[in-house]
């Protein structure tokens, strides 16, 4: 059983290596995921990073066959007789070898070059394939990763640049009051659904009964959601 199809069986050549990837699922498979097999106890899965997280914590591994995972190649752990001077070859051998790689790789000589890819990226995320928050700076030369190293969690050739958080508009349909095991009240915002990086919001707390009268929240208005 192959539980993530785009994984190669065979190589386009023989080579002993060892590959690092991220196992993700589409924005239009998550879509018709959740239209098709997306409940759990009665609910859609919330966005398509948890879902696809959750599907490779399956015990059943019939269950994360049918999830519709993909997955992105980014690094050469280990290879056996080939030597590379750069990331961005490693990329193209992997991509020649058959594997899944993230068509979105911008080589780069200069910082104002690295500016403008960030912008390119971010001006473009929402017509990705795959969802986003962010994209990561790396340094190419890998004479210079060794050079620089790492900590014991991060490398310190590479950084992640955090695009703003999207803002969308809905509709405030209710305000409900929530009651926790402890008693205390909260005031639920309850939203015409909208999609918002990746998952469907319909609902979000007030906090509490100063903050509706601060913002002046009446249900019918129309609201701003980051």
């Amino acid at each position: 059983m192959q539980t993530i199809k785009t994984i190669p069986k065979i190589l386009k050549e023989p080579i002993d290596i060892i590959v690092r990837g991220e196992v993700f699922i589409g924005k239009k498979e998550f879509e018709k995921m959740n239209e098709e097999i997306g409940y759990e106890d009665g609910n859609l899965f919330a966005n398509a990073r948890n879902a696809a997280a959750g599907s490779l914590r399956q015990l059943d591994s019939s269950v994360t066959e049918k999830r519709p995972l993909d997955i992105y190649i980014f690094n050469v752990q280990k290879i056996e007789g080939k030597d590379f001077n750069s990331h961005y070859e490693e990329l193209q051998y992997l991509s020649e070898l058959g594997f899944n790689v993230n068509p979105v790789r911008i080589p780069c000589k200069t910082i104002k070059e690295v500016i403008e890819a960030i912008e390119k990226i971010g001006k473009d995320r929402e017509k990705l394939s795959f969802g986003i928050d962010g994209a990561v700076v790396k340094v190419d030369n890998l004479s210079l990763r060794e050079d620089l190293g790492a900590t014991s969690k991060t490398p310190k050739w590479a950084i992640a640049y955090k695009y703003p958080p999207e803002r969308k508009e809905t509709v405030l349909k209710d305000i409900i009051c929530q009651v926790g095991r402890t008693g205390a009240i909260t005031p639920m915002a309850i939203l015409e659904p909208v999609k918002l990086a990746g998952s469907t919001i319909s609902k979000t707390t007030l906090h509490n009964e100063d903050f509706i009268k601060d913002k002046d929240l009446k249900i019918g208005d129309t609201v701003i959601i980051r």
